[in-house]
């Protein structure tokens, strides 16, 4: 991590104002400031004079500043409970935890560098809620300048009912590095516990999680072509299947079907450039999907939000953070790319929410139909 009380000269400073998130304005601005005026503020005229010369403390402060990392709400999982008492919901999460609560250890290379407890998603009601925190990592191997980077992450709670009076609990964690996924984890378990011990809801299985041995083979592919292809609104309109990760399920006698899985992994390399997958998936080799594990379906859908429009990839995986061989993983949806011409990053994100809320209605409609009994 750089001394927040250092003030890059020389090589340090040249390394720092050479990166790209370093932007040619962001120089330039500074040495106006200075009275400094140069002919072009094109990198190769600016870097010079300001290398020359010593900057202030402001000033560094500026230019570290203009090269933070921070990445976007890309990645979600859900969770579901049953609730057994109809209590407010604000009253029985708040002040349940503080950032030392969310810290595991003292050895990671990280801490949560800000954090609100829950409050109203929307400012009105008390059953829908939100907590926000960040996450600064030290990576002691990048350069100096790039050694702590900034995530963001969150979780949302949710209290609905049915037409039939049955209470439910729907959670959203969004993350965007292992980190905040496991802060994000942390404030539900402690959620959870409390809940639990007040008699609001039961110990539940699997802790409400998606997994990937919820569902059969078959029912697996059903489950995840459908959820990314039923979306059809005006806001979220389905396009095309751009790709379909499978493995043979080493577990059945796949021998006879050896050359089938051979010829069905060459149509989707071939279809992942030219085609729609979708055919294939749930038609041409339907025979196979007892004897194959599906873990991950993209697929990119059309936006019109207001007066923006544009186009999105979403992918929904049973899959985590740097691992590549998982038991029994989690169904997460990460947003590949969201491209929305001429819109704000505030109505991005608000059309990242509504995305989101509409994979979620139609996932637990799906759950019901081909998760296992």
């Amino acid at each position: 991590m750089a001394d927040a009380n250092f003030i890059p000269w020389g090589e340090n400073l040249k390394g720092l104002v050479s990166q790209t998130k370093c932007t040619a304005s962001t120089i330039n601005d500074i040495l106006r400031e200075r009275g400094v005026f140069c002919a072009s503020s094109e990198k190769v005229n600016t870097v010079p004079n300001m290398i020359k010369s010593l900057l202030s403390p402001s000033e560094s402060f500026e230019l570290l500043n203009s090269i933070k990392t921070k990445e976007k709400l890309d990645k979600v999982n859900f969770r579901n409970y049953e609730v057994k008492q109809d209590s407010d919901l604000l009253d029985l999460v708040s002040g349940l935890m503080d950032t030392d609560d969310l810290q595991s250890s003292d050895f990671v290379n990280y801490e949560v560098v800000d954090f609100n407890d829950f409050t109203s998603l929307d400012g009105v009601s008390s059953n829908a809620l939100t907590l926000d925190f960040e996450v600064s990592r030290k990576d002691i191997l990048d350069d100096w300048y790039e050694s702590e980077k900034f995530f963001k992450g969150s979780v949302e709670i949710k209290k609905s009912s049915d037409g039939n009076n049955a209470i439910s609990m729907s959670v959203k964690l969004n993350h965007s590095s292992p980190e905040t996924k496991e802060v994000a984890d942390k404030v539900i378990s402690i959620v959870e516990k409390s809940l639990i011990e007040d008699g609001v809801i039961d110990k539940p299985k699997q802790g409400g999680r998606v997994l990937f041995e919820d569902f059969t083979n078959e029912n697996r592919i059903n489950f995840l072509n459908s959820l990314a292809s039923q979306h059809t609104g005006y806001d979220f309109y389905h396009k095309t299947i751009n790709d379909f990760n499978f493995t043979p399920d080493k577990e059945q006698d796949t021998k006879k079907l050896k050359n089938d899985t051979n010829l069905l992994e060459k149509d989707i390399n071939k279809l992942r450039v030219s085609g729609d997958l979708e055919k294939i998936i749930t038609v041409k080799w339907k025979h196979i999907h007892p004897f194959i594990k599906a873990t991950k379906v993209i697929a990119t859908y059309s936006i019109d939000h207001k007066s923006y429009s544009g186009e999105c990839k979403v992918s929904y995986e049973f899959s985590d953070y740097n691992k590549r061989k998982l038991i029994n993983p989690e169904l997460c949806i990460n947003f590949v790319n969201l491209k929305l011409k001429g819109a704000p990053p505030s109505v991005i994100q608000n059309v990242q929410s509504i995305i989101m809320r509409e994979i979620e209605t139609r996932k637990n409609e799906l759950l019901v139909k081909y998760k296992k009994p």
